[in-house]
């Protein structure tokens, strides 16, 4: 009797599930590509954010430096105030207009992190099912 080896695993109807140990193989590599790429994605968005970040550091610490710049000309109080209550104001604005750019800029980057992770999770199942 001989006993003949089969590189793929096959179903009742004879034919072998995702093309063989060559269909496994490459599945196999689509996922851990997907997987990889989950944490690049986080990465880049932490980049993202942490640049916006320091822009917007960048920007307050000019306003500061400009408010002394003004502060340095005042001769009265009066000036010095009406000074303060501009560079106040802007502080006001220029939060709550960062706080709309980074609250954007989170769901655009939280929706390309979900994109991938489903992509992963599909393609798991797809193989799960496959292998079933």
């Amino acid at each position: 009797m001989s006993t003949t080896r089969q590189n793929s695993p096959r179903d009742t109807s004879g034919s072998a599930p995702l093309g063989g140990l060559d269909g496994i193989g490459k599945s196999l590599q689509a996922q851990f590509a997907t997987a990889a790429a989950l944490p690049h994605a986080l990465i880049e968005a932490q980049l993202t954010l942490g640049s916006e970040l320091m822009s917007f550091i960048a920007q307050r610490m000019k306003a500061q430096a400009e408010l002394f710049g003004a502060l340095s000309q005042c001769h009265e109080l009066s000036e010095a105030v009406e000074a303060q209550r501009k560079f106040s104001e802007r502080v006001a604005s220029d939060y709550s207009n960062e706080f709309g750019q980074l609250t954007e800029l989170m769901r655009k980057e939280m929706t390309t992190v979900q994109g991938v992770l489903a992509q992963s999770v599909e393609g798991a199942s797809k193989l799960a099912k496959a292998a079933a």
